[in-house]
């Protein structure tokens, strides 16, 4: 490992822990849906009572780990956004998320390096994947995203980490317990296995090699996915001897393999039939947009919106939106594309991830909201980086370009910042209301 290289990671670390671990227990209040995982959790740590979720237990059973060695309190009651936590500890309900989030630019920049993006390409991307306030949103708080998020791209990158060493096992064996915790903390983070399974199958320009090397490396991907998924669940089962509100979804027979498909099959029953509205839902072809950013809580004189840094959201939809007309237009009208000057940048894995992270949730008909965009945000802006990479953006005696590379993180760096009081939650003067304000209006 180069020291170049040693010290783009060390830069995405530091940078992920100060945007994530400074001031993690403020606000002392429930944010959002911590209403909702907050009682999972304390039912794991303290009470034992069963209870149901549409997500699998994966992510929640991490947590509770850390609310337990934290001490949270049995009686503590996780009633309603806005209530105050007291002296309970904060920061063990929030850490899990944190570190995951902390972990996600540096993860990003692991699978641009996979994919064969030139060290300044990767660290840009690790970059403003840092400074994203939305990612940031979502991985201070105990919300399970961005052990989501974390999972899924890691799971990818060891992968391609395992093929590039020739398949050693053990980097093979980790691919499927990371694909597995993705696969466990939401049905979604199935796009992990999806993908590895795509390359295996279709190569996508990534895998190369005889069929039965691909079986064998699929299947110990597989094994170890379907280990990690069903030790999850034991381990839901073994932490909820109690009863609980959970016992009106379907009661438990102590037979893992019958318990584990009856909870499949009410989960995505329950998905389905979730009818509920809400004002801060929103459409998935207005996620690009961010159209509607989710209003997350509200205290004395300050407020926490799920909102996007534009330079990442704005920036990279114009680019890969551009990019696929490109693709779907151009070519079957015989104009030619412009040849690339780098042939090694690996573009096509990230836009199928793209395609296995969204196109499904068009069809969803319950209510979704902008944080569902979250995945395939970031395998979006590892398909425009990748082809800027591939165009010779940054390639010597083109000063102009990096001059625009030092303006994108400085944008990035503006953006940010002016956004942080809805991402952290604290008051600015009149600004932050200003702010709630306008961003309220472009709904």
């Amino acid at each position: 490992m180069t020291r170049a290289l040693k010290r783009s990671m060390a830069i995405l670390l530091a940078l992920g822990a100060l945007t994530h671990l400074v001031g993690l227990t403020t606000p002392r209040q429930i944010v959002f849906d911590e209403v909702t995982f907050g009682k999972f959790v304390q039912a794991y740590c303290c009470t034992g009572e069963r209870f149901f979720d549409i997500h699998p237990p994966h992510a929640k059973l991490l947590i509770g780990a850390a609310a337990k060695l934290g001490g949270l309190s049995d009686t503590f009651q996780f009633d309603t956004i806005g209530q105050s936590y007291g002296t309970e500890p904060v920061w063990a309900l929030r850490i899990v998320p944190a570190l995951m989030g902390t972990l996600i630019p540096l993860i990003f920049f692991w699978l641009l390096r996979e994919l064969k993006a030139s060290p300044q390409i990767a660290l840009l991307g690790g970059v403003l994947a840092a400074l994203d306030n939305g990612l940031l949103t979502e991985g201070r708080l105990l919300l399970i995203d961005s052990t989501l998020i974390a999972a899924t791209f890691a799971a990818v990158a060891c992968f391609l980490t395992a093929l590039r060493l020739g398949g050693r096992w053990y980097w093979l064996v980790a691919t499927g317990a990371l694909a597995g915790l993705a696969t466990g903390t939401k049905l979604t983070g199935l796009v992990a296995p999806g993908l590895i399974g795509l390359c295996l199958i279709f190569g996508l320009g990534i895998v190369r090699g005889p069929w039965s090397t691909r079986i064998t490396q699929g299947a110990i991907v597989a094994v170890t996915a379907a280990i990690i998924y069903f030790a999850g669940w034991a381990a839901h089962w073994a932490l909820l001897p109690n009863p609980g509100p959970g016992d009106a979804f379907y009661a438990t027979t102590g037979q893992m393999f019958t318990d584990i498909s009856v909870a499949q099959k009410t989960m995505l029953s329950a998905n389905v039939s979730l009818t509920a509205t809400h004002p801060d839902a929103s459409a998935p072809w207005t996620w690009p947009l961010m159209k509607v950013a989710p209003y997350y809580w509200q205290g004395d004189g300050a407020s926490i919106y799920m909102i996007g840094n534009p330079i990442v959201w704005w920036g990279t939809s114009v680019l890969f939106f551009g990019l696929l007309i490109q693709l779907v237009l151009m070519r079957p009208l015989g104009t030619k594309l412009q040849p690339p000057v780098r042939r090694e940048p690996k573009v096509w894995l990230p836009l199928a991830g793209y395609v296995l992270a969204f196109l499904p949730l068009l069809g969803v008909s319950r209510v979704l909201f902008l944080y569902h965009y979250l995945t395939p945000l970031l395998f979006s802006l590892a398909f425009v980086l990748l082809w800027l990479d591939r165009s010779g953006w940054l390639e010597p005696g083109a000063p102009r370009q990096r001059t625009a590379y030092y303006a994108i993180i400085a944008a990035a760096v503006v953006a940010f910042l002016a956004l942080s009081p809805l991402t952290y939650g604290f008051s600015l003067g009149g600004y932050d209301e200003w702010l709630a304000n306008f961003i309220r209006s472009w709904r």
